[in-house]
C-alpha cells in the first residue's frame, strides 16, 4: 500500500484518480510503490507482462533489440505516464510476452499494480480507459513518426535533426556516445561514427571523448 504522501503524488500525476468514484480506494489500495536505480532493465522480451508501472519520477526508455544486438528507441514514460505496450500485452489473454524492453534512464520512482488486477479495474472504470486510449494515441503516434523517420528520411537527415533537437541548435552540447545516438536514430554505430566524422570535416560539429558539439548555420 502507499503512504499518505505517495497517494497525494500519485493523484497529482495521475488525475483520472479523483473520476474513479467509489473505486477509488480500492484502486489507490492495489497499488505499491517502487524506486529503481538507474540503468535497470524492468522488462525484457523473455518477460511475461506481470505488472503495470506509473512513472512518478525519472524516465524509462522503452526500446527493441534486434538478434544482432542493436537497439532502437521506441519511446520514453515519464511523470506521469505508464508503459502502453505493458498494458497491450496482457488485455487480451494475459499470456503475451513483452515484445520490447524497457530500462530506467534515470533514478525513477514507480507506482505498480499487479496486471490481473488492473485488468479487472481497467474493465471496469470508464476513466482508466479513458487515460490509456489517450496514452496509447500519443505513444502510437510517436512510434508512427519514428517508423516515417527511418523509412522516408535519409541516416544523415536524421542524425542532423537529432543533433539539433538535443543541443537546441546548438546552444549547448550533446554528451552521448555514438552507440546511444544510433539506438536513438535507428542505425548502426559505425554508421553514425562516419557522419559524424564527415559533419566535423565540413564544419557542422565538433567531436570529443563522449561529447558532440553542433556549430548551428
Amino acid at each position: 500500500m502507499l503512504d499518505q504522501k505517495t497517494i497525494i503524488r500519485f493523484s497529482k500525476a495521475f488525475p483520472f484518480v479523483y473520476d474513479l468514484g467509489s473505486q477509488k480506494q480500492k484502486f489507490i489500495d492495489s497499488l505499491y510503490y517502487n524506486k529503481i536505480a538507474p540503468d535497470t532493465i524492468l522488462l525484457d522480451e523473455s518477460e511475461k507482462c506481470s505488472n503495470v508501472i506509473f512513472v512518478l519520477s525519472g524516465a524509462i526508455r522503452i526500446y527493441k533489440l534486434s538478434e544482432e544486438g542493436r537497439e532502437i528507441t521506441l519511446y520514453r514514460i515519464g511523470r506521469g505516464e505508464t508503459c502502453v505496450l505493458t498494458v497491450a500485452c496482457f488485455l487480451g489473454t494475459g499470456e503475451v510476452a513483452f515484445p520490447v524492453a524497457a530500462r530506467a534512464e534515470q533514478a525513477s520512482e514507480v507506482v505498480v499494480m499487479p496486471a490481473e488486477v488492473f485488468r479487472k479495474f481497467f474493465f471496469e472504470i470508464p476513466a482508466l480507459q479513458k487515460y490509456l486510449f489517450s496514452s496509447m494515441a500519443s505513444k502510437f503516434y510517436s512510434v508512427l513518426n519514428l517508423v516515417e523517420n527511418i523509412t522516408f528520411k535519409k541516416t544523415s537527415d536524421r542524425l542532423l535533426d537529432y543533433l539539433i533537437t538535443k543541443t537546441a541548435n546548438g546552444t549547448y552540447p550533446l554528451y552521448s556516445t555514438h552507440e546511444i545516438i544510433a539506438s536513438e536514430i535507428g542505425t548502426a554505430r559505425e554508421v553514425v561514427s562516419r557522419l559524424l566524422k564527415e559533419m566535423e570535416a565540413n564544419g557542422i560539429v565538433s567531436l570529443q571523448r563522449g561529447k558532440v558539439t553542433y556549430h548551428s548555420r
